[in-house]
């Protein structure tokens, strides 16, 4: 009985490490996680943490000075290019290593293999879209050009230096929640990450949708509904900005029948969300407009609110180079920033640049294009799935790209159709040029010979200098299209409805010093009538209604009206539309209390302020409204898109008799949508006072979630206002990404916030140490050390040497 008494505790022992050595099912294995040594208890960080390190590394040609500063910003110098690249490759797999890793594996579709099958779909519409396909093509322009693929290499080896060094003690603490390692980087990762973005910026489209409605909807109420431009609209590129003559001729529209039809479709649903609004500002004010007699550039782009923070704040100094912004982490460079010279910034332009074509098949292998059987390119997709069989997914080629929707996998319609997708990111483009110049451009001429190279994402360029100029270039490649090419679904049979040439990219609007003082973009239509090349696109306009005014009216402006204007909260749709909603109210339809609720709104001030219960009151009323207007009139038709909330209130201000169509159940017209909407809203605001309460930032719950989906790594409920069309973009899930405004002094004063912290440890102090002031609308000034060597600034707490082994 002794030894048996010995070998059982024993064998429970040896059994006990050996379960908590495995995964068991999602679970990682525990006793690794738990490890209180090398575990998620070792990703703690103290904030008395020193920086201050000599860290030798394999690969450098010469010493590297990193110099840290208190918001752990790194400022680095190196003697060479080749170095100061490969620094940056290893700081940023230093702080951000996961997050790279992630956004990389979701833009290749390859998040099944380290969060199972839930993400299969997921990467299934990665895949279709041909994102490897696209970074492939990319990659091989980048790597064309030597001083891109130079910058890629120093950047790769950075990061596969630190990789190199890691112990299970050192992995940042969702590797070891989730229970996989990182591998070795590459230069197509920086490819992919590039694609992300222009799948982000470019991605979304409405071509199927209103395909399904011109089926639907008579030729008059699809051009009265869904304009090109908005009447009023301010241009990025001002009004009266003359045009040189276009070098090609707007193609003519091909004879026949051109347009796929969707008359076979079923699906209803009248569950519309009216989009919260798409979002960036920027702007520039020349010297002749402010008190300091400096320019000024600001630019804060709205992009989605997520924890690692998008951004990186980074200084990059060599012999020919000393720029400040920030990085996105997983490609070198400095996208949006400033250096001794110039400053610039982005918002997306929105050009439609991805069209859908129907695919006439025979089966899989071939489909008829000019009157003949073509062959499909064929590319077999192995998706590896997490604890289960891989999936194979075989996506089809066209001579107009890939076929996204098909059989195998539906569009949102479920038409039963093959679309295959032509989109400009597919093709093979080298914006990692553009940065590498911009970096480095010293004046107007430089900048503008940078941001050639940047093709897709489509970008509205902001630029201010030292010697007071401003501009702005609506830049990427376009198409020469006919008119109403791309809109709508077209037919894929022949060549008629191919892409042709495109568009020389030194004829893209663009305007140098307007008269008005001023250049300004928030995603608004790009241009007036005159611009002699069609397109069509996505616009928003209240922003810029906004922004254009408030510029329009100041006298000499300064920083701090900069840093006002970027934290506005006045809705200009609140403005256009609650006078006529208030117009149309019938208060003998409604009770004492009801009344209250709009004393409030006929005194409100039209601005969205965290505290506010009347912005709360008047967004849900105008969401109702706009519902209860074009479930009416187009919603029973099944296809879930509306006109846009500008077309919506221009419509209601003229009074227009298309708005409710006759024979409808609105014989009151907007009376009764009114008080209907009214009666919804009063149900939603009295649930809100039984629950969260009616405060504004507490209804729309702005929230940071973290990339992994970890609830207790995120923040909910921040206490900032604003909405997708007020200039201060903070919706639910959505917001300014990064707060920038640069005053091109002698000595320049620059000043940034981004919501998070520099690190992507959710155990360090700098993981999410910006975001409070982020949501007070506060900003840091800015550490733009000189070219010179200085590590005597105030503002610098350590410094990290990067030295050769």
């Amino acid at each position: 009985m002794r030894p048996l008494r010995a070998i059982i505790p024993t064998l429970v022992t040896v059994w006990l490490v050996w379960l908590l050595d495995i995964s068991l099912g999602a679970l990682p294995p525990l006793g690794r996680v738990l490890d209180p040594i090398n575990g998620c208890m070792a990703n703690a960080e103290n904030t008395s943490k020193n920086y201050t390190i000599t860290t030798p590394v394999q690969g450098l040609k010469q010493g590297v000075t990193v110099w840290l500063d208190n918001r752990m910003v790194p400022h680095i110098h190196a003697d060479n290019e080749t170095d100061v690249y490969y620094a940056q490759g290893y700081i940023h797999a230093y702080f951000r290593m996961w997050q790279m890793d992630m956004q990389t594996r979701a833009a290749a579709g390859r998040i099944s293999e380290v969060a199972g099958e839930k993400a299969l779909n997921y990467d299934r519409m990665q895949r279709r879209k041909g994102m490897v396909y696209a970074a492939e093509q990319s990659l091989k322009a980048m790597e064309a050009e030597p001083v891109t693929k130079d910058m890629l290499d120093a950047y790769t080896q950075g990061i596969n230096q630190y990789i190199s060094t890691l112990t299970y003690k050192d992995l940042p603490i969702e590797y070891k929640l989730m229970n996989f390692w990182p591998e070795p980087w590459t230069n197509l990762k920086a490819a992919l990450l590039l694609k992300l973005m222009a799948d982000d910026l470019t991605g979304y489209t409405e071509d199927i949708e209103m395909t399904a409605l011109k089926e639907q909807l008579s030729e008059e109420d699809m051009d009265m509904f869904f304009p090109l431009r908005v009447k009023g609209s301010t241009p990025v590129i001002p009004d009266s900005t003359h045009y040189a003559p276009a070098s090609l001729s707007v193609p003519a529209v091909p004879n026949g029948d051109i347009w796929a039809h969707l008359k076979a479709v079923t699906t209803t649903s009248n569950n519309y969300t009216e989009p919260a609004g798409i979002g960036s500002n920027n702007w520039a004010v020349g010297s002749s407009r402010t008190a300091k007699h400096a320019a000024i550039l600001c630019n804060d782009p709205h992009l989605s609110l997520r924890l690692p923070a998008l951004w990186f704040e980074v200084q990059m100094q060599t012999p020919t180079m000393n720029v400040y912004g920030v990085s996105l982490p997983g490609s070198p460079g400095v996208v949006i920033g400033f250096n001794d010279h110039i400053s610039w910034g982005m918002t997306n332009n929105y050009r439609d640049v991805k069209d859908y074509y129907e695919i006439k098949s025979i089966g899989r292998q071939v489909y008829l294009f000019d009157g003949k059987q073509t062959n499909f390119d064929r590319r077999e997709e192995r998706i590896r799935i997490k604890g289960k069989d891989d999936y194979i997914d075989t996506v089809l080629y066209t001579v107009h790209g890939p076929v996204m929707y098909d059989e195998q996998f539906e569009d949102p319609l479920h038409t039963h159709k093959k679309m295959a997708m032509r989109w400009m990111a597919h093709r093979g483009t080298n914006e990692l040029l553009c940065v590498y110049q911009l970096n480095r451009a010293t004046d107007y001429n430089k900048f503008v010979a940078a941001i050639q190279h940047f093709e897709c994402p489509a970008q509205n360029f902001v630029y201010a200098d030292k010697q007071g100029n401003v501009a702005m270039w609506g830049q990427g490649q376009f198409v020469n299209k006919w008119t109403g090419q791309g809109r709508y679904i077209m037919e894929g049979k022949d060549s008629a409805t191919l892409w042709k040439e495109l568009i020389p990219m030194h004829e893209n609007p663009h305007v140098l010093n307007p008269a008005q003082g001023f250049v300004s973009s928030a995603n608004q239509i790009v241009t007036d009538s005159t611009y002699p090349y069609w397109y069509d696109g996505y616009f928003k306009e209240f922003r810029a209604w906004r922004i254009n005014d408030v510029l329009h009216n100041k006298g000499q402006m300064t920083v701090n009206d900069m840093f006002v204007l970027q934290n506005d909260v006045y809705s200009e749709l609140a403005a256009k539309s609650l006078p006529v909603m208030l117009q149309h109210f019938d208060k003998l339809m409604v009770n004492a209390q009801e009344l209250l609720y709009l004393k409030d709104l006929e005194q409100w001030d039209y601005r969205l302020t965290a505290t506010s219960k009347a912005a709360t009151v008047y967004q849900i009323w105008w969401k109702s409204l706009h519902t209860t207007i074009w479930k009416e009139r187009i919603g029973p038709k099944g296809v879930i898109i509306y006109p846009t909330p500008e077309r919506t209130v221009q419509m209601m201000q003229d009074s227009n008799e298309h708005l409710f169509a006759k024979g409808t159940a609105f014989h009151d017209g907007m009376k009764q949508a009114v008080m209907n909407s009214w009666k919804a809203t009063m149900d939603s605001v009295h649930q809100l006072e039984r629950t969260v309460g009616t405060e504004w930032y507490k209804v729309k719950n702005t929230s940071i979630q973290h990339l992994g989906k970890i609830a207790s790594f995120g923040y909910e409920g921040l206490k900032i206002g604003g909405w997708g069309n007020v200039v201060n973009a903070a919706t639910d899930d959505h917001g300014p990404s990064w707060r920038m405004v640069v005053q091109m002094s002698k000595d320049i004063a620059a000043y940034g916030i981004y919501p998070g912290g520099q690190s992507g440890n959710p155990g360090s102090p700098y993981y999410s140490n910006f975001i409070k002031s982020w949501v007070a609308g506060k900003y840091y000034k800015l550490t733009f050390l000189p070219s010179a060597k200085q590590s005597d600034h105030p503002s610098i707490k350590y410094t990290w040497t990067l030295q050769p082994k």
